[in-house]
């Protein structure tokens, strides 16, 4: 996986809304990507292992370190952790197309493959350029000479030819789906531009040809679907997907991008409250969506009013009032109530700005309607 294209996005990080919460012990995180929001996985760790079982190399592997980015990547870095994003394991579906996606960069390790080195100035100092135009001036030393060297090397075309090849071969010594690498391919092939998981792997008709190849050679390798089960104190995992409807009247724009605001922040939100409230179930994110039970929360708007406080001159109230409603994996109503959101502001503000800035409450609140509702326990999914 070519490095250049990770840094120049690596400034995204920083703006990111959503919280690492810490999926696992961030004691696990090297502390150089600690401040980079940096989580393990218990899944992504164990599928790693799994495929490097009996390899050349394996001792040189640490972990699987996700990056909350929206953009799609991943690479090996020098010191043995495989770098992935939630951009990148959001356009997969399932288990088996992950470790497509890491077994392909640990054949990088395994094979021992030599980096290129990218020497050219300008290209090195145009990355560096927006890298500190994002991070800003106070984000300096250890975080910048990390990107710096991020994308000082790469692995050449053919070295990423010989990738695929070998992670099908780790696919299906390990019981993985050897077929899944080509729909992860194709899942991964409408990514776009700098940043883009295909920006320096061969075209996606000769993947496919090289993963088709592949798979014919190591078909009768293939082992046994593989199971993997999380930590034995590990809650039970469930992914709340919210449903936020949209809104017809004439501030159809502002709702919507009041519910997108609303779903950044709720999954930190209900992590948090899960944890106080010791919930029996543990909030995953939707990428980890295919290994959890799945709920979900629906948000229908009903009224929206903005009209003066009848106590307070030169104040504003913003109301809106809505259908909640909380449904179990089989579509089975848990909590259904109508519900009201309001925030006050002075005539001077914006109203867009003040609307905008209330997201982060109405997504507590929501978390907090379905930590209420949710049963004291949560069968394990089967």
């Amino acid at each position: 996986m070519r490095a250049p294209v990770f840094a120049a996005v690596a400034f995204a990080l920083f703006f990111a809304v959503w919280e690492s919460g810490g999926q696992e012990a961030s004691s696990k995180v090297p502390t150089e990507w600690q401040s980079w929001s940096a989580e393990t996985d218990w899944e992504l760790t164990a599928i790693a292992q799994s495929l490097l079982q009996g390899e050349p190399n394996s001792e040189k592997f640490k972990d699987v370190l996700v990056l909350p980015l929206k953009e799609a990547n991943a690479f090996v870095n020098p010191d043995g952790y495989l770098i992935i994003t939630e951009g990148l394991l959001e356009r997969l579906n399932g288990r088996d197309e992950i470790a497509f996606v890491i077994a392909h960069e640990l054949a990088h390790l395994i094979k021992g493959h030599p980096r290129n080195l990218e020497t050219d100035p300008t290209r090195l100092e145009k990355i560096r350029t927006e890298v500190e135009r994002g991070l800003g001036t106070s984000v300096v030393g250890t975080g910048l000479q990390l990107l710096v060297n991020a994308v000082a090397s790469y692995y050449s075309r053919e070295r990423e030819r010989e990738a695929d090849a070998e992670a099908i071969r780790l696919m299906a010594k390990a019981g993985f789906d050897i077929n899944a690498a080509k729909s992860a391919l194709k899942n991964l092939s409408d990514e776009g531009g700098f940043l883009s998981w295909f920006r320096s792997h061969p075209f996606l008709t000769e993947r496919l040809e090289i993963v088709d190849s592949a798979i014919r050679r190591w078909r009768l390798l293939a082992s046994e679907p593989i199971k993997l089960t999380p930590p034995p104190d590990r809650a039970n995992e469930v992914y709340v997907d919210l449903q936020i409807a949209s809104w017809s009247g004439t501030e159809r724009t502002l709702w919507q991008e009041f519910a997108e605001e609303v779903k950044r922040g709720f999954w930190s939100s209900l992590l948090e409250l899960a944890r106080k409230m010791s919930c029996q179930f543990h909030p995953v994110k939707r990428w980890q969506r295919h290994r959890a039970k799945i709920w979900t929360l629906q948000v229908v708007p009903t009224n929206w009013q903005i009209s003066p406080l009848p106590s307070i001159e030169g104040w504003i109230r913003w109301e809106v009032r809505m259908n909640w409603r909380l449904l179990n994996e089989k579509m089975e109503v848990w909590a259904d109530r109508e519900e009201r959101f309001s925030t006050t502001f002075s005539k001077g503000e914006n109203l867009k700005s003040a609307i905008l800035s209330s997201a982060p409450l109405f997504a507590h609140r929501l978390a907090r309607f379905v930590v209420q509702n949710c049963p004291k326990s949560v069968a394990v999914k089967q």
